[in-house]
């Protein structure tokens, strides 16, 4: 499907509200900066607690780092009692990290916080607003559900097209 290119005078107007929303979200910031976490040991926890349970290489390559920052990163999550690891049921030399209490709770907590605040902001919507908001939503993962993104093994940044089921 062919797309129409985007005037510059648009382009300029989104770059600037993606801007003015990253801002924005930089503001909410003492939510998850209480977590005395760096963003990417955040974005672990996530990546955990979406999977259910995942290697470490998996882990790796869903934050886009090398195999032995993987690691090094699930250890410091270990020792601070974010993260336990677990042998798989069916083959014990397959090593699984999933959330400990501790893990889950916060991100427990940074979601309903989070879930609240976007509450709050898409109530004082006017409901021409709100609709606008979720076709953009829709939009969104629609076309990320699309692609895949991942590094190679030269580092590279690669976006692929998924193939139609």
């Amino acid at each position: 499907m062919a797309t129409a290119p985007v005037r510059p005078e648009t382009q300029a107007d989104i770059e600037d509200l993606l801007r003015q929303w990253r801002s924005v979200m930089a503001s909410s910031r003492p939510r998850w900066s209480t977590a005395d976490l760096t963003f990417t040991q955040l974005r672990a926890l996530s990546a955990i607690a979406r999977r259910g349970s995942m290697r470490v290489s998996e882990l790796a390559d869903e934050l886009g780092i090398g195999l032995a920052a993987g690691s090094s990163l699930a250890d410091r999550m270990v020792q601070r009692r974010f993260i336990v690891r677990r042998n798989h049921e069916a083959d014990r030399r397959i090593v699984l990290l999933t959330l400990a209490a501790r893990g889950s709770a916060l991100i427990e907590r940074l979601e309903r916080g989070s879930a609240e605040h976007f509450a709050k902001l898409i109530a004082r919507m006017t409901p021409s607003e709100r609709d606008a908001l979720a076709t953009t939503l829709r939009a969104f993962v629609r076309l990320s559900a699309e692609h895949t993104v991942h590094k190679d093994a030269s580092g590279l940044v690669v976006v692929r097209r998924r193939e139609k089921c």
